[in-house]
């Protein structure tokens, strides 16, 4: 490979990614539009605009015969296909990621080829600054960790970030719940939501058919569980308005004064709405067969 031909392959690599960018954008921003489930939901989450981002950045930095950005992309890309195809079954697209894992390939070759030969044909070449080695390589690594894990979110390895409707809350979650006693089998969750960071035991809030719950892990490793019927919910307030980087903070309140649960919703996607929506109708109803009952 020749100089010319490491430019080439560098621009190719990074026009790739700028296709991977869109694309990415462009299904993201119509599965979470349109809240989409199935194999489409890995990107019905905001974390793909991250991975976005990281992709744009990458063409940039290929574009300037980056080795780093070169190298990033290739492995970035790799492993996306991969944790896509483990979360969704599918491996839709397999010739056309191949065809652009090659152009990724070529653009790490042509990046290292190019700076091999401007070392050694240009007396002025000067290679990248420190500053480059000790922040921007760093920076890089702490993205790809952040999109790792945010991907693995999405899987059944980690608690999912966002509010679940009860039917795609995974198998294995519903009977931890079941063997922890905290729902029965006569049960059925209707929306699950836990802010743990590695497993759905740390701490969680639920709604079944029958009542609301609160449960979390305390210092002695115990799991202590709350819980309101509806019919026994007076009220609810919402205590703290959640953002992207916090989580919406509900009491719900009884008819007793020293009675109530807090709980915590993610605001993802608008989950925590849908949760005390379907909250409220159920207190709402839970009330209209008391009343019917007493008259």
């Amino acid at each position: 490979m020749n100089k010319d031909q490491a430019v080439k392959a560098a621009v190719n690599g990074a026009a790739a990614a700028v296709f991977v960018g869109c694309v990415t954008l462009a299904v993201t921003s119509y599965a979470l539009y349109y809240d989409v489930g199935g194999r489409l939901a890995i990107w019905n989450d905001p974390w793909n605009f991250l991975s976005a981002i990281i992709v744009f950045a990458c063409a940039f930095g290929m574009h300037r015969k980056s080795r780093f950005a070169a190298v990033f992309i290739l492995v970035f890309f790799i492993l996306s296909r991969i944790i896509t195809s483990i979360v969704t079954g599918w491996n839709a697209g397999l010739l056309f990621s191949l065809i652009l894992l090659y152009f990724f390939a070529k653009a790490v070759q042509g990046t290292f080829v190019y700076h091999r030969i401007e070392k050694a044909e240009n007396p002025d070449y000067k290679p990248p600054s420190r500053w480059y080695a000790f922040l921007g390589v760093p920076l890089g690594m702490v993205l790809l960790a952040a999109f790792v894990f945010g991907t693995l979110t999405m899987t059944s390895l980690l608690p999912s970030t966002a509010v679940l409707a009860g039917d795609k809350v995974p198998e294995k979650d519903i009977q931890k719940l079941l063997s922890e006693g905290i729902i029965d089998s006569s049960e059925k969750v209707e929306y699950f939501y836990s802010a743990g960071l590695f497993s759905i035991m740390e701490d969680g809030n639920l709604l079944t058919d029958r009542r609301v719950i609160s449960y979390f892990r305390n210092d002695l490793d115990e799991i202590e569980i709350y819980e309101l019927f509806f019919s026994d919910v007076r009220d609810f307030e919402l205590i703290q308005e959640g953002s992207y980087f916090s989580d919406s903070i509900y009491q719900i309140n009884s008819y007793e004064e020293d009675a109530w649960l807090v709980i915590f919703l993610s605001t993802e996607a608008g989950g925590d709405t849908r949760f005390i929506n379907a909250l409220r109708r159920k207190v709402s109803h839970a009330h209209s067969q008391l009343e019917e009952g007493i008259f």
